[in-house]
């Protein structure tokens, strides 16, 4: 059986941001003129770590995923993100538009144990091997789960 446990999440400070000016829509719908439009939107728009920019000269060691890794602690150590005190679930809303159709997508965060495929556990249907390399990049990199997977 599967265990869904709570875990201590890193949340923007309120006080220090204004939350429409540094959230972003996922990664994989972002043009480069949109990722500009969020860039310019905040000095911590989520983008910088989630999907920054890569830049000319970019090599091992200086790209965008060890950018991510030094904004990730320079918004920790200045206090603009901050670790929760105990363990949560967290729920999420989310407003899209398919057509003229306006959606709603509900769901709760929490922590599982990721695991083989069987009885009850199926793979999303159309994973692309470049985006799962970025994605494990990027969470290699930040020490840190930055997108979840929905199940």
């Amino acid at each position: 059986m599967t265990e869904i446990l709570p875990f201590r999440g890193v949340i923007y400070d309120t006080r220090m941001v204004k939350g429409e000016d540094v959230v972003s829509p996922p990664y994989d719908v972002i043009t480069p003129e949109l990722k500009d439009a969020l860039y310019s939107k905040s000095p911590y728009n989520i983008v910088k770590i989630d999907f920054g920019k890569d830049l000319p000269g970019d090599n091992d060691s200086e790209n965008r995923y060890t950018r991510a890794n030094k904004y990730l602690n320079d918004w920790l150590s200045k206090g603009v993100l901050k670790e929760t005190e105990n363990p949560s679930f967290y729920l999420y809303e989310v407003e899209y538009t398919v057509g003229n159709e306006k959606k709603v997508m509900r769901g709760l965060f929490g922590r599982v144990r990721i695991t083989e495929l069987c009885d009850g556990i199926y793979p999303h249907e159309a994973t692309h091997s470049k985006p799962k390399a970025d994605r494990l990049n990027l969470m290699h990199h930040c020490n840190a789960n930055l997108s979840p997977i929905f199940s």
